[in-house]
């Protein structure tokens, strides 16, 4: 489950506060994201988000996440999540919230990021440096790493301003690459 919530959250540039909620008692299926959220075509799999911080008017927005020719493939390891939950669970209603815990409750906020930090610090990173933010600006960071236009990270992120740009974190050697050009074009 954590790798799922971990991998869609990542690829559909999701707010944490979008695939968790603060306490599991507060889980309102006609607000937060659901079994019956997420339909499945041959090659994508869409998400439903019922409201977000940039749909004031609680219309919805889908999130695509399609089947790639990756080992981490957002579409698979939903597809693969959710067979292995209707297997395992004894009760699999639509109603039930996409991400649980204990008890078949609505996944919390803070275990979301216990869990995440937990397996970050196994991995020999500095768990600290992990927020409910941070899928969010990481893929920010990957898509301008990866050189995807402007107007495609704002439309992945839905972002409607260009503060997405405050997402990208731009690593030293970007930087060192790009004084590097700078000094070439005076050689020319």
């Amino acid at each position: 489950m954590i790798e799922t919530a971990s991998v869609i959250s990542f690829f559909g540039f999701l707010r944490c506060g979008e695939i968790t909620v603060i306490k599991s008692e507060h889980f309102e299926p006609a607000i937060n994201l659901c079994i019956s959220d997420i339909s499945f075509t041959d090659n994508i799999a869409n998400l439903h988000l019922k409201q977000s911080k940039t749909d004031p008017f609680r219309k919805g927005i889908d999130i695509q996440l399609h089947k790639i020719n990756s080992h981490i493939c957002p579409y698979r390891v939903l597809k693969r999540y959710l067979e292995i939950r209707k297997t395992f669970l004894s009760s699999y209603q639509n109603t039930d919230p996409l991400f649980v815990s204990i008890g078949n409750l609505a996944m919390e906020r803070d275990f979301f990021i216990t869990k995440i930090r937990y397996v970050l610090e196994l991995c020999g990173y500095n768990p600290k440096n992990f927020s409910g933010h941070s899928f969010r600006i990481g893929a920010g960071t990957a898509a301008g790493q990866a050189k995807i236009e402007d107007h495609m990270i704002k439309t992945l992120g839905r972002w409607s301003s260009d503060c997405y740009v405050r997402y990208i974190r731009t690593q030293p050697i970007s930087i060192k690459h790009a004084q590097q050009q700078l000094a070439e074009s005076f050689n020319h």
